[in-house]
């Protein structure tokens, strides 16, 4: 039997959130074909704690710790601040985890796919310990909405739980965005 995927879910959303926050928070560098005063981007370094759970399946009544799919709903704090995640999780016959995440923050979200691989593959050490299990993976920024509108990057992530329901992630990474735009125009007084 498969052990639950769920874990790496939940670091892959709180690691989103981490990097979105970072990157309307506090521009590191830019990056573009050439040097002028103002950059094209803003890349910026990001490290985020999140916790999620799994959730009710639609038309359960109770959630299932071994689900094979499903969506992990939670809170994610991150250097530059704290948002709510989400994200949603398919189990391969491996064991690994792909998905979708997103991550909002008060000034927009920010949105990717994420991919997890047991870090145990081998059977449960006790009957107590089934249930237990921690992943490390890749995180994905494919876009963003409000201030984070176009936003990319990419980074690690390391998930574990003890029950197969509660997650704890810990995610670190860059994300990169279109520097704001300033305009020429003076206060009219």
């Amino acid at each position: 039997m498969k052990r639950i995927c769920l874990l790496g879910a939940a670091g892959a959303l709180v690691l989103i959130l981490g990097v979105a926050s970072a990157l309307a928070a506090t521009p590191h560098a830019s990056k573009g074909g050439k040097k002028s005063k103002t950059p094209s981007t803003i890349t910026t370094k990001v490290s985020c704690a999140s916790s999620l759970t799994l959730q009710v399946a639609p038309g359960d009544t109770d959630v299932t710790a071994a689900a094979s799919d499903g969506t992990q709903m939670g809170t994610v704090s991150c250097n530059t601040g704290k948002g709510a995640a989400w994200e949603s999780f398919t189990t391969d016959d491996s064991g690994d985890l792909t998905g979708k995440w997103q991550s909002w923050f008060n000034t927009g979200s920010v949105y990717g796919t994420f991919a997890l691989t047991p870090d145990d593959n081998g059977p449960p050490s006790t009957t107590s310990t089934f249930a237990s299990a921690s992943y490390t993976g890749t995180f994905l920024i494919k876009n963003g909405t409000g201030a984070y509108v176009h936003a990319t990057g990419t980074g690690t992530m390391s998930c574990s739980t003890n029950d197969s329901v509660h997650f704890k992630c810990k995610q670190s990474g860059k994300v990169t965005l279109p520097a704001p735009t300033t305009s020429g125009n003076k206060k009219k007084g």
